[in-house]
């Protein structure tokens, strides 16, 4: 699921537009500087049937959009919005069921020699390769 849903966010031009490939997974990559999108797997739950597992998790995946500016941040954050939010469909063997906006939140962190603006948001992901 994380690979796919890195891809499909990648492949959107607004988004691209501001962050570049500046989307990764827990970190961004050392060294790189500019609007990011930072994606962290919160939880996993795997959903059963009396048969065993039935192929479909339910994932909640927060998303933080970094910036050095407020505005920057709201709007990486309303590209990604746009792009997941109610999004259904396959990326490659993965089949997204919904992707839904769950809450929201922003802060404010100063680090040296910079500061950055997030706007961070969960999302709840069901996604299966079969659903």
């Amino acid at each position: 699921m994380e690979e796919a849903l890195r891809t499909l966010l990648l492949t959107d031009t607004a988004l691209a537009n501001l962050v570049g490939r500046l989307i990764d997974w827990d970190v961004i990559p050392q060294g790189k500087s500019g609007p990011a999108v930072v994606m962290h797997l919160i939880s996993g739950v795997p959903d059963y049937h009396m048969a065993g597992p039935s192929g479909l998790v339910q994932s909640r995946v927060q998303i933080d959009c970094r910036a050095t500016t407020k505005a920057t941040a709201k709007a990486v954050a309303r590209a990604v919005e746009a792009v997941l939010s109610g999004y259904k469909g396959n990326i490659g063997a993965i089949t997204f069921g919904g992707i839904f906006k769950d809450n929201g939140r922003s802060r404010f962190d100063k680090t040296e020699p910079e500061s950055f603006f997030t706007e961070s948001a969960d999302y709840l992901i069901w996604n299966g390769s079969a659903l």
